[in-house]
């Protein structure tokens, strides 16, 4: 396993108290508080390191869940676990919402339509653009 993996899979067992890392099963039958730490711990390995392989296996992990089950929760936890006003880690919760659903990418869209941030305006920009094409 690599040390990224091995470092992802300690936290989330850590989080559950046992080791779940990668079972979708077992995640969704955790208790809903603990279900919706895990889906937020790895919304932030998806979205917030600058290496790619933390951020694949976080996305890879993510989107094996059922969107109905996992939608909510990343709407849920996304505000807690990252920074959504850096234009890195809004960029990556685009990209990773794409990957799960049009409509969670959508509801992602409008975290960005009111900033400031220039960074964050583009991004939304280039997925309203992706996403009517």
């Amino acid at each position: 396993m690599h040390p990224y993996e091995e470092a992802i899979a300690e936290s989330l067992n850590k989080t559950a108290n046992k080791e779940i890392y990668f079972s979708v099963s077992e995640i969704m039958d955790l208790s809903d508080d603990t279900a919706s730490e895990i889906v937020g711990e790895l919304v932030s390995w998806a979205c917030t390191p600058t290496s790619i392989m933390p951020i694949t296996i976080g996305r890879n992990c993510l989107k094996q869940f059922p969107v109905e089950w996992v939608s909510p929760k990343i709407k849920q936890t996304v505000f807690r676990f990252i920074n959504i006003t850096d234009d890195w880690n809004y960029r990556r919760l685009l990209e990773l919402c794409d990957l799960i659903s049009t409509d969670l990418l959508k509801w992602a869209i409008t975290l960005g339509e009111k900033s400031t941030n220039p960074d964050i305006l583009e991004a939304v920009d280039d997925f309203n653009e992706y996403i009517t094409k």
